[in-house]
């Protein structure tokens, strides 16, 4: 079986606990992490993190073997959630969206190639749509093994996670969320959005390059935005000491209280998991 490359697990679950709990599953093109979670205390049982690379195996195939073979996977739960985190995806506002238009913004933005199924979805406390594809292949392997599942797209939660866990709306704000070679890139000016995107990268001057280009187009002043930083990066990693030396105010994302029994995480820099962990509160 495909080994999780983090593993973090309760020790006080009980079989019976299940039934209470909800499993969140959030897939990529190169990773699966599912949790599961009591909402009704805001308890994480399990978080289990797959990452796999194209050059092993086609994606559908390592995803049959992680949902198949893993042991929780089979269990009885409460409710299922499919967070589909592919990069396909185009914010409409809701002034112009028109459902029989959904083929044409995604092809629009992202081509027509390889294009799969295509969702929309009102984002949650936002006026707003998300048009995105999804590849055919997964989908229907998912849907086979939990027919039941509802199904949201990873910047819909991150919008909606927005709302709920941001105290305060700072003047100016720039969210990075590291995923591999990918992250989520969302600009922010006194809590309106302005960009929210997924951007591929191979190093730094990639990151740079794209957050440099955002604020000079959006009207950003980089002296004084507010940059948080999620995901898989380290502090003493070469993007965050280039965010530190260009950019005067960057912290790390932390949970926000979103997970009761954060001792859990300990092992870990809490900022891996914080928006994983806001988008299975928010569904």
């Amino acid at each position: 079986m495909h080994k999780p490359l983090y593993n973090i697990e309760s020790e006080t679950i009980a079989p019976e606990d299940f039934l209470s709990c909800r499993l969140v599953i959030i897939v990529d093109a190169s990773a699966i992490c599912y949790m599961i979670w009591n909402a009704e205390n805001a308890q994480l049982h399990c978080l289990r993190y797959f990452q796999h690379s194209m050059n092993e195996k086609p994606q559908e195939e390592v995803i049959r073997e992680i949902i198949f073979e893993d042991g929780y996977l089979s269990k009885e739960m409460k409710e299922v959630f499919l967070v589909y985190h592919f990069p396909e995806s185009e914010l409409v506002p809701e002034v112009y969206f028109d459902e029989t238009l959904n083929n044409d913004y995604v092809s629009l933005a992202h081509g027509s190639f390889n294009r799969g199924v295509v969702f929309s979805e009102k984002v949650p406390w936002w006026d707003i749509y998300n048009v995105y594809s999804l590849p055919n292949k997964i989908h229907k392997l998912f849907q086979y093994k939990f027919p039941e599942a509802k199904v949201w797209h990873g910047h819909s939660l991150l919008l909606k996670s927005s709302k709920k866990f941001s105290a305060q709306e700072n003047a100016q704000s720039v969210k990075l969320i590291f995923y591999g070679e990918r992250m989520i890139l969302s600009v922010w000016k006194k809590g309106q959005l302005l960009l929210l995107r997924s951007v591929d990268y191979s190093g730094v001057e990639d990151v740079l390059w794209n957050l440099f280009n955002c604020c000079q187009q959006l009207g950003i002043n980089t002296k004084e935005v507010n940059v948080q930083v999620g995901g898989f990066i380290q502090n003493n990693s070469p993007i965050y000491e280039a965010l530190q030396k260009y950019f005067a105010k960057v912290v790390f994302e932390d949970t926000a209280g979103s997970i009761s029994n954060i001792h859990l995480l300990d092992e870990y820099p809490i900022h891996y998991f914080s928006s994983f962990l806001k988008m299975a509160s928010c569904v």
